[in-house]
């Protein structure tokens, strides 16, 4: 185990734990965050490659570990529509990765999460609930950001939040959507050889701080109000859309 980090100073150590406690803490508490955290984090001190694999295996470990204590929460009807527009979304998130400069994709996304959850911090609700066919809609969104930048969490929490879906419901959905999604991700990446065994190291070493953070954090939702829990969330895509247009300019 100590191989995984000979190569590594102790600022760079430090800065992987901390990153990894505070993405652990965002999963634990909101069911969303901890990729786009992670790979933020990790990225400032190592390849982003390798924060993307790592990242990829540790969501799906944190989504069995969370599966029992939010399997009767799912909204599963809306997480399957979610699915079925992720499907189509992909494909066409992975054309316009190879047409299209990452950057600009991240800077726009980056741009509509930041306006859009601003005005609901302000005080903008949907008045509606969307049927199955706005919930694939936005499906479609999340696969093309997820094909395109590895990015399709921020639009579903976006939406989630906007129509004012209790927040068991928001953080179960978030959890069971994402499982599926990135349990697929995972197979591809393993039948293609993406996911080495210096990766499954480093995933492994991760788990103690994954799981503490998931701890604490569910601690915290689990005694938190409605409105806070909206407020936290919002304020969280805030950030995460900050650490994706500094990501995307530097």
């Amino acid at each position: 185990m100590s191989a995984l980090f000979a190569d590594l100073s102790a600022l760079q150590i430090l800065v992987m734990a901390l990153g990894l406690g505070m993405a652990s803490l965002a999963r634990g508490y909101s069911g969303f965050g901890f990729s786009a955290l992670l790979v933020a984090s990790w990225s400032l001190v190592g390849a982003p490659s390798q924060a993307v694999a790592v990242t990829l295996v540790l969501e799906v470990v944190a989504s069995i570990v969370q599966a029992a204590s939010v399997w009767r929460d799912v909204p599963w009807k809306r997480v399957g529509s979610l699915l079925v527009g992720a499907v189509i979304g992909v494909p066409v998130g992975v054309l316009f990765l190879a047409n299209v400069a990452p950057n600009g994709i991240r800077v726009g996304l980056a741009i509509f999460v930041l306006v859009a959850a601003g005005l609901m911090l302000a005080g903008w609700k949907r008045q509606r609930r969307s049927g199955p066919a706005g919930v694939a809609a936005v499906g479609v969104v999340s696969g093309i950001a997820n094909g395109a930048v590895g990015m399709g969490g921020l639009p579903v929490a976006l939406f989630l939040t906007a129509e004012g879906d209790s927040p068991r419901a928001i953080r179960a959905a978030a959890i069971a959507y994402f499982f599926l999604l990135d349990s697929g991700s995972f197979a591809l990446l393993s039948a293609q050889g993406l996911v080495a065994a210096p990766t499954l190291g480093l995933a492994a070493a991760s788990f103690p701080i994954l799981l503490l953070g998931m701890w604490i954090g569910g601690k915290h939702f689990h005694v938190t109000t409605p409105e806070t829990f909206r407020r936290i969330t919002l304020c969280l895509l805030v950030l995460l859309a900050v650490l994706v247009l500094l990501r995307a300019l530097a």
